[in-house]
């Protein structure tokens, strides 16, 4: 396939960007949305200490919000050839948890609240990232959400955004295949965005999960029931 060739089925693809939205930006359109209608629930329930965590996880989403598009653009003429690049990548926003007004577990000390180290999990994840290790970044991912998983009241954002991570780095040698096979150009530096965006968001997720505590430990199990569960592809 042409250089000139992929670059005009791009650009064929803003018709179809602008007239519905990509599996990425509609992903987001929905966490919005969700979260967007819960937040007044969870202030009301927490006396308006809730506010800056629904905050907080609306913008981080609103700013995602701005470049799916793009995203979604870049990805459509894979999607038409049958490469489900940045939809099987995501979990439909229907599988988040029924609202619960509290943890039927109840409330429990603060102090099993444990944040975990970003900073070493950022580095470590960049570092396997650089290597184009994409398998054992996958693993490496797979390993700190089982850490986690050990007390599932907290911590819940940076969760999924490791669940996240896990999917993507998994999904992307299958798709590098894929376009292989159908004679395309390789969709990996794609996935890799994709991917690097996700691991620099483990900082605003930690910074969410900080805010979330106190109220997760008074039995508000907000955020935790507030994104769907992203397993291994």
């Amino acid at each position: 396939m042409s250089f000139l060739r992929w670059a005009l089925s791009i650009f064929i693809s803003v018709v179809a960007v602008k007239s519905q939205a990509g599996c990425l930006a509609q992903h987001i359109h929905e966490a919005i949305e969700l979260n967007k209608k819960r937040a007044p629930v969870y202030e009301s329930l927490s006396e308006g200490q809730s506010q800056i965590v629904s905050k907080k996880l609306i913008w981080m989403e609103q700013k995602l919000s701005l470049v799916a598009p793009f995203a979604d653009l870049w990805a459509a003429p894979y999607r038409r050839a049958g490469i489900p690049i940045l939809c099987a990548d995501f979990v439909d926003m229907s599988e988040v948890p029924a609202f619960k007004a509290f943890n039927p577990e109840g409330a429990e000390s603060l102090d099993n609240f444990h944040a975990p180290d970003v900073v070493k999990l950022k580095r470590d994840l960049l570092n396997l990232y650089k290597a184009k290790a994409h398998g054992d970044l996958a693993l490496y991912a797979d390993a700190q959400i089982r850490e986690l998983d050990k007390n599932p009241r907290y911590n819940c954002m940076v969760k999924h955004i490791l669940e996240s991570i896990r999917r993507i780095a998994a999904l992307a040698p299958r798709y590098e295949q894929m376009a292989q096979q159908k004679n395309k150009f390789s969709p990996l530096s794609l996935s890799r965005m994709v991917l690097r965006s996700h691991i620099l968001l483990l900082d605003e997720s930690a910074q969410i999960d900080f805010y979330a505590a106190p109220l997760q430990a008074d039995a508000l199990p907000i955020v935790c029931q507030d994104v769907p569960h992203i397993p291994w592809p």
